[in-house]
């Protein structure tokens, strides 16, 4: 009766009156709607639409925009969420970004208690945090309170109850002081459903009373029967059913007459448990089968799609004033920049050329620096190694032409011949492996040698070496031993294999005792072979290993036997073994023997 009331009033006015609304009788139709969207949201979307129509005919876009925000808080009323986030987008699409900061806020808020009721919390708490934002950033007293009220009813739902608590409270000091009955009661109304969790009943009720009284008195007929329905369930909860059974029958007719459907369904199903505990299944049924009609009413899945469809075209909508916002910004700011533009690229093309400069003459002087230490190291090196090896090779090349010439001459028998030639072989074969090793450095230093790797067995190369080794290795009564695989497939160069090998076993028997062993080892270990080769000579000290590993200085020991060298053949070893993915350590104590250990990659 009271909407038939309502729509025959707005009809007469719209009729009679339409052409000559102004700004303020159309301010006073959307202030009238939004007095009714709580008691007769039915009322309130009838006068929210004349608003608008006759809004758009004089171009007050405002007021259309507060005839859609009446529209969205009277839908949700009604729980036609579909229509609400419609209607609140609308609005929003006006306000955003303009002088009307409290109305902004309160389309946020509309479009989050929507999203609350749609459980999609997520959401909600975006356009909460916005409002938040603006009602502190322009310390807008009544925005931050709704804000407060807003954000209490996602933290009840999201069960922090001691949160929606001290919002609820914060909200409350504002609203009693500007005496707003109608936000007492919906925050009276908060505290009881969250005593009510707490399973504190006492105030549960006490708050209940508290906002039924200031619901009578606002006009709140949403919240009243929405009271009725908690008042219900704390009578249930202290097993008083027939209390709230009557409390319950109170709010059905209420939820009603305003299409309240939550509530509705709610209650229904508290009063179909109820009959079902007392075995009346007859009416228990009657109202389960009004609980699956009103819940078919209340929100489908097609819904929800076309909500997510209104999201995205507003989203979209405001990416492109954005972009618009952001060309016309950047056109100012491309003029500014025109007038200094050619200054700044000169500027710009002298620094760069300038730093070129500097950072070209630096790594010259340093690439300088770095090439003249190295050739000083290199001819120092060279220096070393030629005055040691022409003194090395000096020796049994002349002992070889002495003793061919005391065989011209006839003055040495052929015994004698035989037995001084065994002796001289002995010392050639050093200058041989001397000046092979020499050779491969000067190489190395002009970067003539080139690696060039393959598959092959390292233990049958490491047989041929130990084979070629056993003359030298005998006349120091030297046994040497291969404890190796049957066969291990390296992919390395085959000739710098050999050469690591022969160096590196010759030094371990020149520094090896009389009667002592010399044992060769290998290991596969995380993609590599590793090669052992330990001897129980000379040993070395701490100091000796760390030259010999990490200095280009050669090093030279005298052998057991007073065999000299020139330290050449292991700077060869290093320098083979890295250009073939390897690594080498050396592990020594004076006077108990070495083990040198080099890797090589698996085939």
């Amino acid at each position: 009766m009271r909407s038939a009331l309502i729509f025959l009033l707005g009809f007469f006015v719209w009729n009679r009156s339409h052409a000559e609304l102004d700004s303020l009788g159309i301010s006073k139709l959307n202030v009238q709607a939004y007095h009714y969207f709580l008691n007769d949201p039915d009322s309130s979307i009838i006068l929210a639409n004349q608003a608008i129509a006759a809004a758009e005919k004089n171009g007050l876009k405002f007021q259309v925009a507060y005839g859609y925000f009446i529209l969205s808080k009277a839908n949700w009323a009604k729980a036609n969420y579909l229509l609400s986030v419609h209607y609140g987008i609308k609005a929003l699409k006006i306000y955003e970004n303009t002088v009307h900061v409290y109305h902004w806020g309160e389309c946020n808020l509309s479009i989050a208690r929507t999203f609350i009721e749609l459980k999609k919390y997520s959401q909600a708490k975006s356009y909460l945090e916005q409002t938040l934002s603006l009602a502190k950033k322009h310390n807008d007293l009544k925005l931050l309170a709704e804000v407060f009220r807003e954000k209490s009813f996602l933290l009840v739902e999201l069960r922090q109850f001691d949160s929606a608590l001290r919002y609820t409270d914060r909200g409350l000091e504002y609203y009693e002081k500007t005496k707003d009955l109608v936000n007492e009661s919906i925050l009276f109304g908060r505290k009881t459903r969250i005593f009510f969790e707490l399973k504190d009943f006492k105030k549960a009720m006490a708050f209940n009373r508290k906002s039924m009284v200031a619901d009578s008195l606002g006009g709140n007929r949403r919240a009243l029967g929405i009271a009725y329905f908690m008042q219900g369930q704390i009578y249930y909860a202290l097993n008083k059913k027939d209390s709230a059974l009557i409390a319950l029958r109170k709010s059905i007719p209420i939820s009603r007459s305003i299409r309240s459907l939550p509530n509705m369904i709610r209650t229904n199903q508290l009063i179909a448990k109820i009959y079902q505990e007392r075995k009346q299944f007859q009416e228990a049924t009657t109202h389960l089968a009004m609980v699956s009609l009103l819940k078919d009413s209340l929100y489908n899945l097609e819904e929800n799609g076309q909500i997510q469809e209104i999201l995205s075209d507003y989203e979209l909508d405001a990416k492109e004033k954005t972009i618009q916002s952001l060309e016309t910004e950047n056109a100012v700011e491309r003029q500014r920049r025109k007038n200094s533009q050619l200054m700044i690229v000169f500027v710009s093309i002298v620094a760069l050329l300038l730093a070129a400069l500097s950072v070209v003459f630096w790594r010259m002087r340093q690439w300088k620096a770095r090439e003249a230490k190295t050739l000083e190291e290199v001819n120092r090196l060279k220096t070393k190694l030629f005055s040691v090896i022409s003194h090395d090779l000096r020796g049994p090349i002349n002992n070889l032409e002495s003793l061919l010439a005391m065989a011209m001459k006839e003055y040495v028998t052929q015994e004698e011949f035989k037995s001084i030639s065994v002796k001289l072989k002995s010392s050639l074969n050093v200058s041989q492996n001397t000046l092979e090793n020499l050779l491969n450095w000067s190489l190395g230093q002009m970067d003539g040698i080139r690696t060039q790797k393959t598959d092959f067995d390292v233990v049958r190369v490491i047989n041929d070496v130990l084979q070629l080794s056993e003359e030298s290795a005998a006349r120091k009564n030297i046994s040497l031993l291969s404890k190796t695989e049957d066969a291990i497939r390296v992919n390395a160069d085959v000739n710098q294999v050999n050469l690591i090998l022969r160096n590196i076993i010759n030094n371990a028997i020149k520094f090896s005792q009389h009667k002592s062993t010399v044992v060769v080892k290998t290991v596969m270990l995380n993609g590599f072979c590793k090669i052992e080769v330990c001897d129980n000579g000379l040993g070395m000290t701490p100091e000796e290993i760390e030259m010999v590993l990490n200095s280009n200085e050669y090093f030279t020991k005298t052998g057991t036997d007073r065999e000299k060298g020139t330290g050449l053949g292991f700077l060869l070893c290093k320098d083979f073994i890295h250009r073939n993915g390897g690594e080498v350590s050396i592990q020594s104590e004076v006077g108990k023997g070495t083990c040198v250990t080099f890797t090589l990659p698996l085939a």
